[in-house]
């Protein structure tokens, strides 16, 4: 057919069988053997009855001549628009839109063709050709299609490496050797020990010989260097603390690059020491010792020093301090020397002794104030002033003690803070069927009370300098690892606490939470008052976003990154940076515009074109031509084939006899046979006959 539109009349011969086919064919084959039975008894009209055969089953096979008339439909070119994060990077989409109109417009110019356009998205590991493909061709009739043009910067996370029966022409928005000075993260541990040097290996790519990069750890002042291009560069990353230790590296934006998003990268190392160490004090020894010893000695990675006074102070033992032990403990190597070794320190149930003397205690509260973690366990001597807080340890508690304990069954809950705090947030379901204390120790609290009790702080976390400390104001808390009127989170909860006291990070409540989106930075900070804004700068200019709180605790806001690139961002006393403006960072990788991503495909399925038109969109495009169904376009030409597909209008069928007609000459062929059987017998001897003379 010549057009879509233009009628055509095709006629063909068809079948309208009487019986099934199978009947049909089962009809044929007993004919078959009843003939094959005849010639072997030595039957003389075989050829008549085969003819007798034939006719009989082209009869009821009902042939007819089937007339259609045919309409030619138009071809369908599908135009694929790529609608990928890294055409926003590159600033392609204007230019996208003007490549468009510009092929519209042209299509439109061709007889007899269709176009459709369909969308490339990104997926996880960059934009999907392939899958946007198939997607496109699923809705489509495949024997109309005449080609597929696809508008992209040629940066695909899978090449199209099905054989096509058309060709698939691209037209790059964009310029050949465009520039994209870029950093390559080529190495980096995410955990490292303290007091080793980590290494993360980065790599500058740009055409010039050398380029500047920034590296900025921490709050710690950026430094700059003149680095090689197109090599590894180690950068030394001092691991000083425990927990996160962010890095960010950076360089800057070179003549006629054509993005900034992929210049920087920021980068997390978790500082960790190869074992914990946790020191704990245990007070006279009573039914909770071991569900806390038990505790802390089922992580594997905790070292537990474990220093157990036995003499309670209400005893009368006149035995020198020295003789109490097989061996001197040593309390000033512990407490004075090694002290800075350790992770944790627990007192549990502690009464003040002449065996630690005020120094020890207050070298641990200056080690607390220094960054390190305590935990006490409320006992008896709280109530007494002969605990804790009757010692230096006293100024760094969260809460302080207040009359005697109270011996009364109640059940512990969540208070407002600890529904919303990493340590317990994630509790809240079970809390109803939580088991019973029996004691609790009153007290005012000036840190966050996680978990209270008879209208008392069980739970209370604090902060003081550079370090963090946890009171639990009841020794009960080990009938919850028991079982006790059913028990509770001990484990759980007491673990995450130990783990918060050790400063991990997924447990911070006080922390700033950065995250890209397409164009957006979005700002999350975690504490209980108001941050006031954030202030965001970036490489062109510094701004300030106010967050706002939905829930609880948690304070956001999201404002939009002109151009995307490294941004630090300020929130009160906590700060970060992230690479901002970019939701999928595989889009980001690589930038400029490359026609090599079809080639291959290309190569085997004919004719596809690459066309670079500039990142305006602007440039030329190349001629279309119509190729025959085996042709290919010659150059730059984007060819479209003619698929030639057409619809069926109107059927018109009439047998090519009449039953009669069939009747007449199965008569006629009987007729013959039964004529031939006769005369040949007389003519032709039978089998076994003799002659006589």
């Amino acid at each position: 057919m010549n057009g879509s539109g233009t009628a055509a009349f095709v006629s063909r011969l068809g079948f309208d069988p009487v019986l099934p086919s199978w009947a049909l064919l089962a009809l044929g084959l007993a004919a078959l053997i009843l003939l094959v039975i005849y010639a072997r008894l030595g039957g003389k009209a075989i050829l008549a009855r085969l003819a007798l055969i034939c006719v009989l089953i082209l009869g009821l096979s009902g042939p007819s001549q089937v007339r259609e008339t045919r309409i030619g439909l138009k071809d369908i070119v599908l135009v694929l628009v790529d609608q990928s994060e890294s055409m926003l990077l590159a600033d392609r989409v204007n230019g996208t839109q003007s490549a468009l109109a510009a092929l519209q417009a042209k299509l439109s110019q061709v007889p007899d063709l269709e176009v459709r356009i369909s969308q490339i998205k990104d997926g996880p590991g960059g934009t999907a050709l392939a899958s946007g493909l198939e997607e496109a061709l699923a809705s489509l009739p495949m024997d109309r299609i005449a080609g597929a043009i696809v508008l992209t910067d040629g940066r695909f996370s899978d090449g199209d490496e099905a054989a096509r029966p058309f060709p698939i022409h691209q037209i790059l928005i964009g310029s050949p050797n465009e520039r994209d000075r870029r950093l390559v993260l080529r190495a980096a541990p995410r955990q490292a020990p303290i007091g080793e040097l980590a290494k993360v290996i980065v790599r500058v790519e740009d055409t010039g010989d050398t380029a500047p990069l920034t590296v900025q750890i921490g709050d710690g002042p950026a430094e700059t260097q003149i680095v090689p291009t197109g090599q590894d560069v180690a950068i030394s990353i001092p691991i000083t603390q425990r927990g996160p230790v962010p890095i960010a590296v950076e360089t800057p934006e070179a003549t006629g690059d054509i993005s900034t998003a992929n210049n920087g990268l920021a980068v997390t190392i978790t500082g960790v020491r190869d074992r914990l160490r946790v020191l704990l004090v245990t007070g006279q020894p009573y039914a909770g010792s071991r569900a806390w010893r038990n505790l802390l000695k089922s992580d594997p990675s905790v070292d537990l020093v474990q220093f157990t006074i036995l003499r309670p102070p209400e005893t009368e033992d006149f035995t020198p301090t020295e003789e109490l032990s097989l061996i001197p403990f040593p309390t000033r190597e512990l407490f004075i020397e090694k002290i800075d070794s350790f992770d944790l320190v627990v007192f549990d149930r502690f009464s003040r002794l002449s065996v630690l003397p005020d120094d020890y205690l207050d070298s641990v509260a200056q080690w607390v104030e220094g960054g390190g973690a305590f935990l006490m366990l409320a006992g008896p001597a709280e109530a007494l002033n002969q605990g804790v807080q009757s010692t230096p340890l006293a100024r760094i508690l969260p809460v302080v003690a207040k009359g005697a304990p109270l011996e009364t069954p109640f059940r512990p809950s969540l208070s407002a803070r600890g529904l919303t705090h990493p340590v317990s947030a994630s509790l809240a379901a079970q809390a109803d069927s939580w088991g019973r204390w029996l004691r609790v120790q009153p007290s005012t609290a000036s840190g966050d009370v996680l978990l209270e009790g008879a209208g008392q702080p069980l739970l209370v976390l604090g902060q003081v300098g550079r370090g963090r400390v946890a009171a639990v104001m009841s020794d009960q808390a080990w009938l919850w690892r028991r079982g006790y009127d059913g028990g509770g989170p001990f484990d759980e909860l007491f673990r995450r606490t130990a783990h918060w006291l050790m400063k991990e990070s997924d447990l911070e409540a006080d922390r700033l939470v950065l995250t890209s989106l397409p164009g957006l930075l979005q700002v999350e900070r975690r504490t209980a008052a108001d941050p006031g804004p954030a202030r965001i700068r970036t490489s062109r200019q510094t701004t300030e976003l106010m967050l706002k709180s939905d829930t609880p605790g948690i304070w956001r806001g999201q404002t939009a990154i002109a151009k995307p690139g490294l941004a630090f961002v300020q929130s009160g006393d906590k700060r970060g940076f992230i690479v901002a403006g970019i939701g999928n960072p595989e889009e980001a990788r690589l930038l400029s515009a490359d026609g090599q991503a079809l080639s291959a495909p290309q190569a085997r399925q004919g004719g596809g074109s690459v066309t670079f038109v500039g990142r305006a969109g602007t440039g030329a495009l190349p001629a279309i031509t119509r190729l025959g169904r085996n042709g290919s376009a010659r150059g730059a030409e984007i060819g479209l084939r003619k698929a030639g597909a057409s619809a069926v209008t109107a059927t018109s069928r009439e047998a090519l006899l009449p039953a009669w007609v069939y009747a007449v000459i199965l008569a006629g062929l009987a007729l013959v046979a039964w004529w031939l059987e006769g005369r040949l017998s007389r003519v032709l001897p039978s089998q076994g006959a003799t002659t006589r003379p």
